[in-house]
């Protein structure tokens, strides 16, 4: 098999590749948001080189799924026994907050989230049952991530992300902006190719739920978290899916969210959550709550607006850039078949065939990690 992307790839023999961001990758080449499906960004890929392009959405609906289960696990285990420190459980998909929480108070580092970002997720899954899924051996296959966020590269980096053998979870990360500068060095003019869909590790459609969509988006991990936990608790979706409390381009959003419904299924508790981007507002919220402010779960992402607005996304001089994209990510999600990570039946497989179920021995092992890297160990 031969590559056409760069020497690196060399000596693997299948190259897969993860894409997440679809509403920067059209501004690339002049485009608003909307103005190119996610198909004509596989197919962009696929004319680099690469043999296998996969959904990152899957791995936050996955993300969400681990995540999830932690928090229900951990407000059953504080109903029965309350901690002399009520924290919250913070979210740990945002490598600039990781990098940072450590030093603005290394006691908070032991309530963040253990589970790991979603490309990480997904390369270990791929990495670990590549014979299974794909018939190829780990140490074969060279896995890219496309990310919006240039501290990502750091995060594949770290030790905690690297087998005792030395194969990586994933071995490459480039920008939405070095995705778009790749396609122009090679001549690939995107929005005139033939749009593609994604692969997927089995015989089913490779897109991930609109839910793993809003993790871009500040507010967007808590609302793909809110309608998985209301219904794994109550067993029912959410009267409403669109959980307006948490949209928006604010920098502070809190709301209460009862996991029980009216009639009383589900559990006792109404969580009390903190949405904040923008790292002046980690750290006050992170104060707040050393002050005795009760949240069960606070989301934090490093730059403002979320990763819809990060350092590797295209730069845009309209102030009305990062809103567009907002909408379009609302968009996507609404228009998505299936809306929620626990629909997702890439998902539904990795637990059925290899895992179990979410938090699992097995699955702690996979897509977990201790947070040393909370510690401001990478930059």
């Amino acid at each position: 098999m031969s590559f056409r992307m760069v020497a690196l790839l060399s000596h693997r023999d299948l190259s897969v590749f993860q894409t997440l961001y679809r509403v920067g990758f059209p501004e690339e080449f002049g485009l608003g948001p909307m103005e190119l499906t996610p198909g004509y960004m596989v197919a962009a890929l696929k004319e680099v080189g690469f043999d296998l392009v996969f959904d990152t959405n899957v791995a936050a609906d996955l993300t969400i799924m681990e995540e999830g289960t932690e928090l229900l696990t951990r407000v059953k285990s504080r109903l029965e026994n309350p901690p002399e420190k009520d924290y919250p459980l913070f979210t740990s998909c945002c490598p600039g907050w990781m990098n940072t929480i450590g030093k603005i108070d290394p006691e908070m580092v032991q309530e963040i989230s253990t589970s790991k970002s979603p490309h990480m997720m997904y390369g270990a899954m791929v990495k670990e049952y590549s014979q299974e899924m794909l018939g190829v051996k780990p140490e074969e296959i060279y896995f890219c991530s496309v990310m919006p966020c240039v501290r990502k590269r750091a995060e594949s980096d770290e030790p905690a992300f690297v087998r005792p053998d030395g194969v990586r979870d994933i071995d490459n990360v480039i920008t939405t902006k070095d995705l778009g500068t790749l396609c122009r060095l090679k001549g690939i003019d995107a929005p005139n190719l033939e749009p593609v869909t994604f692969d997927s590790p089995f015989q089913t459609d490779g897109a991930g739920s609109g839910a793993g969509q809003l993790f871009g988006a500040t507010g967007g991990v808590t609302e793909a978290a809110i309608r998985t936990c209301y219904f794994v608790a109550t067993g029912e979706n959410l009267p409403k899916l669109e959980f307006e409390p948490v949209r928006g381009l604010e920098g502070w959003k809190e709301c209460v969210v009862p996991l029980h419904t009216e009639d009383g299924k589900g559990l006792p508790v109404d969580l009390k959550i903190a949405v904040v981007n923008g790292l002046a507002n980690a750290k006050k919220i992170v104060a707040k709550i050393k002050e005795g402010e009760h949240y069960d779960f606070v989301e934090v992402m490093a730059c403002p607006a979320g990763c819809i607005n990060g350092g590797g996304q295209p730069q845009n001089k309209d102030k009305d850039a990062v809103q567009r994209r907002l909408d379009a990510m609302y968009n996507l999600d609404k228009n998505m078949p299936r809306r929620q990570s626990h629909e997702d039946p890439i998902v539904q497989e990795f637990y059925e065939r290899f895992l179990g179920e979410a938090g699992s021995h097995k699955a702690h092992d996979l897509l977990h990690v201790k947070p040393v890297y909370g510690r401001g160990e990478f930059e």
